[in-house]
C-alpha cells in the first residue's frame, strides 16, 4: 500500500502548536482518515517520520493515535508513540502497530514548548499503512 493523501495524518507542515484533527478536509498539515468501514482495520501501522531533533531540552513532543465513530466525534486512543524530548534519537523514524475497531482514525499531536515561547517548530510527517507481516 503506498502512501497517498489519503493516508497521512500529518503531511510535513511545520508544528508549532498542538493539533487534534476533527475533519477528512486538511488543516495545519493534519487530517482525520477515514477507513471506509464501519468496522475498522485490523493490523494497521502509523509511521512518525521526524525530520530534525527539537530545539530545547524541555521541549517535548507527542503523537496519539485516536478513533472514533463519527469525524467529528470523542476520539479515544489506540497507540500511542513515545514521548519524544531533545535527543530521543531525533532525527529518526518510529511505528506503532494498531487495530482500528472503529472508522475514522486521527493523529493527535501535543507539544511543550519549555520556554513557553514562539521558537517550538518540528517538522514530522505522521502516515498509516497496513502492517507488513502477519503473527503467528
Amino acid at each position: 500500500m503506498a502512501f497517498d493523501a489519503e493516508l497521512v495524518f500529518h503531511d510535513g507542515t511545520a508544528i508549532t502548536a498542538d493539533i487534534s484533527p476533527t475533519s477528512e478536509v486538511r488543516s495545519s498539515g493534519s487530517a482525520v482518515i477515514d477507513l471506509e468501514t464501519e468496522t475498522g482495520a485490523q493490523g494497521m501501522v502509523a509511521v512518525l517520520i521526524m525530520a530534525a531533533d527539537l530545539a530545547e531540552t524541555n521541549d517535548t513532543f507527542q503523537v496519539t493515535i485516536e478513533e472514533c465513530t463519527t469525524v467529528d466525534g470523542t476520539y479515544a486512543e489506540v497507540a500511542r508513540f513515545p514521548l519524544l524530548t531533545k535527543g530521543t534519537g531525533m532525527p529518526g523514524t518510529y511505528t506503532r502497530r494498531f487495530d482500528a475497531q472503529k472508522r475514522y482514525i486521527r493523529a493527535k499531536i501535543d507539544v511543550d514548548d519549555a520556554d513557553a515561547g514562539s521558537d517550538f517548530t518540528v517538522v514530522a510527517y505522521i502516515l498509516l499503512s497496513q502492517y507488513p507481516f502477519k503473527y503467528l
